[in-house]
């Protein structure tokens, strides 16, 4: 069990429950700041699949546009083999937007962080952290997208509850849960 669904399910019932949960679908966790600001939404899964093929599914960056819905480019600029820089070309409501990441995967932890460098969405940040369960994987999605302060229509017609922030930070985790899911079953 990953440290996220350990600290949220920290005895056998409460782990029985997860599994329950997981069963039906993907979960998400939506964590806010003290003032009710978004922080982060971390989306959970299980997928059929061991965790070595997921693993190279998530760093193969050049091929996200073919699985990683709205990604409509994913261009690999450089990599040393532990930290990659990663152009992306999301596709959003009005015209696609453009940014530069750094994609640092450790492969020993499970996880692959990426912070924003340059372009549009300024302080974006997202992460995957796998969990071997032998022929599945256990999947951690965390995001936390500056899509209000990406793009202009979307910053035009949000709310002072941050209601598409909200709305578009809990989907993205789940939607790209599902796409993962997808690329894996072919």
């Amino acid at each position: 069990m990953s440290f996220f669904a350990s600290v949220l399910f920290s005895s056998t019932a409460a782990a029985a429950s997860l599994d329950g949960l997981l069963a039906r679908g993907e979960l998400s966790l939506l964590e806010t700041y003290p003032d009710g600001r978004l922080k982060q939404v971390t989306a959970i899964a299980r997928l059929q699949a061991p965790l070595d093929t997921v693993w190279s599914v998530l760093t193969d960056y050049a091929a996200y546009e073919s699985w990683m819905p709205q990604v409509r480019d994913s261009t690999l600029v450089s990599s040393d083999g532990q930290t990659a820089i990663v152009d992306w070309t999301v596709g959003v409501v009005g015209p696609d937007i453009q940014m530069r990441q750094s994609l640092v995967a450790d492969r020993a932890a499970g996880t692959i962080i990426a912070k924003h460098v340059s372009g549009a969405m300024a302080g974006s940040s997202w992460a995957w952290k796998l969990t071997d369960e032998g022929e599945r994987t256990l999947v951690e999605r965390t995001v936390r997208l500056n899509v209000v302060d990406g793009n202009w229509l979307i910053k035009q017609v949000e709310d002072e509850h941050h209601t598409l922030d909200y709305g578009i930070n809990s989907a993205a985790g789940v939607v790209e849960l599902r796409g993962l899911s997808q690329r894996l079953e072919r």
